[in-house]
């Protein structure tokens, strides 16, 4: 299949510290879930069966021939095509596919900007890599690109493609994004994820043997949770997890600790890891305080191991964490079956629901009504006891109640939602 042409970008962000050289645990990305659908979920980094094919020159894009205005064109590249740049190090080249129109494009690097800052800012950590970032406008092309440029096999490219939204490659220092599986989720997070799989690499050599699978991928995922506007992620990190608490399906951090052992776990455990191991993730930063990841690196670096090096910074056993660990994931949780609610919602609009803690499988019947709209549907949570919807920019505007309703069980909530926007009204059990 012939490979599409690009429209070249060169981003910039600021400096944070010194870097050094990378040797790294393998980097998976999760994939975005439907709500009504079982999530997949990326195997290991595959090593690519050849050499990885060199990207074609960039040919003409209409689309690209007036720049943000937040760029400073440095080059001009061949028919039209415009290479963009900022000043800063370290820099990260873009290249979007030609369906993607300029405000797409425009949108996605300004977020990479901000992930760039993020990230390094998280680590304290200069990243010395200068990543390249392809965006693919459909899944069909994410999968080209995947055989194309990484010099995966079709088989491979084939499955990445299907169980992934974002893919990083460490032997090629190389993301891909498919725009066609992101898109409708806002903010756009899944490049920050694999930046902070990049900011890892080089922040744990030269012993990246001695980073848990479950904290490279927790770290990754609760990066994505922490942009400006994502509160929905983060609803669903801290709810998720609590509901596996409740219906017993929380896995023993020791079975997540090798990239095989995570790489093991798929269906609906695949994705419930990454809620897992965000949520825990995050209770270990608050446990070490200021500067957490860039001092628990450091001391990784320094050939410490995981949990001497968490008992050393928080004044805490790894046991003691370890046995407290449920009590934790759920503490603050209001008991379910419940239904948890935040806006706006994963479009950035509306808002966005959660139902969990029901028992694993349950049949649930979900209301969800106003006065221009009445929807029931008989639905089935997952093994772990959740479900995650939206009342996006589709609805009217009008005041929602939510109903779920499981054999004695009912929850509801109540949500007034104005235009494009939604503002709680009220929370019940």
């Amino acid at each position: 299949m012939k490979r599409a042409p690009w429209i070249a970008l060169v981003l910039a962000a600021a400096a944070c510290s010194p870097a050094g050289t990378s040797a790294a645990p393998t980097a998976t990305t999760p994939p975005t879930v439907a709500a009504a659908t079982p999530p997949a979920t990326a195997s290991a980094t595959p090593v690519p069966t050849s050499a990885p094919a060199a990207t074609e020159a960039p040919s003409a894009s209409p689309q690209a021939a007036t720049p943000p205005q937040y760029f400073t064109p440095c080059a001009s590249v061949r028919a039209g095509a415009i290479t963009l740049c900022t000043l800063g190090t370290p820099t990260a080249r873009m290249a979007f596919d030609e369906t993607i129109t300029l405000g797409d494009a425009t949108e996605i690097a300004k977020q990479v900007r901000a992930d760039l800052d993020a990230v390094q800012a998280e680590f304290e950590w200069t990243i010395r890599t200068s990543p390249i970032i392809d965006v693919y406008a459909t899944n069909d092309r994410y999968a080209s690109g995947l055989r194309d440029v990484f010099g995966y096999s079709q088989a491979t490219a084939d499955y990445v493609a299907e169980n992934s939204v974002a893919f990083f490659e460490p032997a090629l220092r190389r993301i891909a994004v498919s725009w066609e599986a992101v898109r409708d989720r806002r903010p756009i997070a899944a490049i920050r994820h694999e930046l902070t799989h990049i900011a890892t690499l080089e922040a744990c050599a030269p012993r990246c043997d001695l980073v848990p699978a479950w904290f490279n991928e927790g770290e990754a995922r609760l990066m994505e949770a922490l942009i400006p506007g994502a509160d929905w992620r983060m609803m669903r990190v801290r709810y998720e997890a609590a509901s596996m608490v409740a219906t017993d399906t929380l896995l023993p951090l020791a079975a997540l600790w090798t990239q095989n052992q995570w790489n093991a776990y798929g269906d609906w455990a695949g994705y419930y890891k990454y809620q897992e191991a965000a949520r825990t993730t995050d209770l270990i930063r608050n446990d070490i305080g200021e500067h957490a990841i860039a001092r628990i690196y450091a001391r990784l670096r320094a050939g410490e191991d995981f949990a001497t090096a968490y008992a050393r910074l928080s004044g805490r056993t790894w046991s003691s964490f370890l046995a407290s660990l449920s009590a934790r994931l759920a503490a603050d949780i209001p008991h379910g079956p419940a239904i948890s609610l935040v806006q706006p919602g994963a479009d950035g609009t509306g808002a966005s629901f959660l139902l969990y803690g029901f028992p694993g499988e349950a049949k649930v019947t979900l209301n969800i009504k106003a006065r221009y709209a009445n929807e029931t549907s008989e639905i089935g949570v997952s093994p772990q006891g959740a479900y995650f919807g939206s009342i996006d920019a589709s609805y009217p505007p009008g005041t929602y109640t939510i109903t779920a309703a499981s054999g004695s069980s009912v929850a509801a909530v109540t949500v007034i939602k104005r235009g494009g926007r939604a503002v709680r009204a009220a929370l019940f059990d």
